[in-house]
């Protein structure tokens, strides 16, 4: 359900993509297509939208994640004099879609069982691994890395998504060239109802 908090009517476009900025909507071949596709809505309305299965061929083995994009338009306002400038920002709200298929292997509570911590070291900077053994997408609010109850470092990336059965390299806020004697990843995990639920794991 989509609210108008503005002021003001907008009109929505919606699809679904994997994630990518510079497709346009039309060149998308969706797995999901969301509906109504355009629509206007007033100040203070409320919209329904339908999100529809359109790919029968998604991996039976693993979660699948899109995204649902929100495209608000504002209306154009014609300017109060001859030499006025205005800028009318148009503003694209990407929410995530995770598809789970039926009968993987574990629950999804099971997730931070399948998670192990590693740093490697590259040329300059060392990384944190995230080996995710699980059909899961791990969903980090926070990573972390501490030593006893101090933050020695965090994570720089903006997207901390870690996809199934795959390794996530994240890179380091600082960097540690030093001993990495007794480091510990704390995280924050977002659950399928949208909170982050602490927990914590050693490096190995």
């Amino acid at each position: 359900m989509l609210a108008n908090t503005n002021a003001y009517p907008v009109v929505i476009q919606t699809w679904v993509d994997k994630g990518q900025g510079d497709n346009l909507p039309q060149n998308i071949v969706p797995a999901f297509i969301a509906m109504p596709a355009v629509f206007r809505l007033q100040p203070s309305a409320l919209q329904s939208l339908q999100v529809i299965l359109t790919d029968r061929n998604l991996p039976v083995d693993r979660e699948s994640v899109f995204w649902l994009n929100l495209y608000e338009i504002p209306p154009r306002q014609d300017a109060s004099a001859p030499d006025t400038t205005r800028v009318t920002l148009a503003m694209n709200t990407q929410l995530k879609i995770f598809y789970r298929p039926k009968n993987l292997p574990i629950a999804p509570e099971q997730l931070t069982n399948a998670l192990h911590f590693r740093l490697e070291q590259t040329a300059d900077s060392v990384l944190l691994v995230c080996r995710n053994d699980s059909p899961y997408h791990a969903s980090f609010a926070s990573v972390r890395l501490i030593q006893g109850d101090k933050i020695v470092a965090g994570i720089s990336d903006t997207d901390l998504l870690s996809s199934p059965y795959s390794e996530r390299r994240y890179h380091l806020d600082q960097n540690l060239l030093k001993s990495h004697d007794q480091l510990q990843v704390r995280y924050e995990l977002i659950d399928d109802t949208g909170r982050a639920k602490p927990g914590q794991a050693p490096l190995r």
